[in-house]
């Protein structure tokens, strides 16, 4: 590998902590003030440190790297004809360009809404998810499986998997903008779970879509879920955090503390 994954892991850590830091100054302070943004941050760093063990271990723990090869094999040994034009087409589908494109127009619905705020945090959202993927591939270097066994042509690095970590990214930030658009509405708590459900589902068959076209090993896919979940919940984050902002701003001075002790 290029870097030494550990420095990968901890430099990508380090970047996400920076941007925390410009978006608690962005906020006027209000990150402090919002306990479920604090909670948040927290997600964040334990999904990247997660991220981080995944490259460690697959670079220096050889009985890590070797589990992906029998996960590899059950899903050679699961191959029928249908099932492959299935994943093919999910993952068709399912690719960053689809999943990130689907994020960027319900950021274009929210922006027509009148959230616009978050619907630029989104289409930067996506595209720091693009921008990590290059990264990480380049400074990482991982194989992918052998061309043996591979059913799509791919010339990029594997680690980490870009279909999944749009996935996880791209498929939270649409559920996000549905569920704050129905929001009033008789059927808010139904729209909730059915989007919360349906992007769950759909980002692990599409993670799943990779390994089962011998593309990509597990763990590859793993640490682009742990990576597209925490830059979706950075994004959540930073949205909710301006919005509490905007709150305290506004409400007289012996109505804030107030707000900030009943939170968002």
């Amino acid at each position: 590998m290029a870097l030494d994954a550990t420095a990968v892991s901890l430099l990508v850590l380090g970047v996400l902590v920076l941007l925390a830091t410009a978006a608690d100054g962005l906020a006027g302070g209000a990150l402090s003030a919002v306990p479920e943004a604090l909670r948040d941050t927290a997600v964040v760093g334990v999904l990247v440190a997660a991220a981080g063990a995944v490259f460690a271990l697959v670079a220096t723990d050889e009985a890590l790297a070797a589990a992906d090869s029998p996960v590899l094999a059950s899903m050679l040994a699961l191959r029928t004809p249908g099932l492959t034009t299935t994943a093919e087409v999910v993952s068709l589908v399912g690719g960053t360009v689809g999943t990130g494109g689907l994020a960027v127009v319900s950021a274009v619905v929210l922006f027509a809404r009148g959230h616009r705020r978050t619907a630029v945090i989104w289409v930067a959202g996506v595209a720091a998810g693009a921008l990590t993927i290059r990264l990480v591939k380049l400074a990482v270097e991982r194989p992918r499986p052998p061309e043996a066994v591979r059913l799509a042509e791919e010339t990029t690095a594997s680690l980490p998997s870009g279909h999944a970590l749009m996935a996880a990214l791209g498929l939270t930030l649409t559920a996000a903008a549905v569920i704050a658009l129905s929001v009033g509405t008789p059927r808010a708590r139904a729209i909730r779970a059915i989007a919360v459900a349906l992007a769950v589902l759909a980002a692990l068959v599409i993670g799943a879509s990779r390994v089962y076209l011998g593309v990509h090993w597990t763990t590859d896919v793993t640490a682009g879920w742990l990576l597209g979940v925490a830059l979706a919940t950075t994004c959540l984050t930073l949205a909710r955090v301006l919005d509490a902002r905007d709150r305290l701003g506004d409400a007289p001075d012996h109505e804030r503390v107030a707000r900030v002790a009943d939170g968002p």
